[in-house]
């Protein structure tokens, strides 16, 4: 279940969310990750984060993030989307244009999520 802080979406952009979260399965050290979304919106920063947890019931130790990314972006400058994934433990920016709104911006991180983990779905 997808948390958004300090907005709140276009209805459009939170079916996208419930799609991302309902469709999306990776595969990361041969176990089934679910993902959840974490939208957080603030005046000088936008992030969209994602937690993979594993699909079966957490044991003792409650929930573990096997694998997490978070891509953010300052609205007010052009040096583009920063992305962080735990697996790779780097991070990296990617080249954009400025975004016309925090809808926009959602938009796209799920577009690049999906399609970064589409291949190793």
């Amino acid at each position: 279940m997808s948390k958004i802080f300090g907005f709140k979406p276009q209805p459009a952009t939170t079916k996208l969310i419930d799609k991302f979260e309902d469709e999306v399965l990776i595969r990361h050290n041969n176990q089934q990750l679910v993902g959840t979304v974490y939208v957080d919106m603030q005046d000088d920063r936008w992030a969209v984060a994602f937690a993979y947890n594993y699909s079966r019931k957490p044991g003792l130790h409650g929930h573990e993030n096997p694998l997490e990314v978070r891509y953010a972006v300052k609205p007010q400058e052009t040096s583009g989307v920063q992305v962080f994934r735990s697996n790779e433990e780097t991070e990296r920016v990617l080249g954009n244009e400025p975004f016309a709104d925090q809808d926009a911006f959602i938009r796209y991180v799920l577009n690049q999520e999906r399609t970064l983990v589409s291949g190793s779905a």
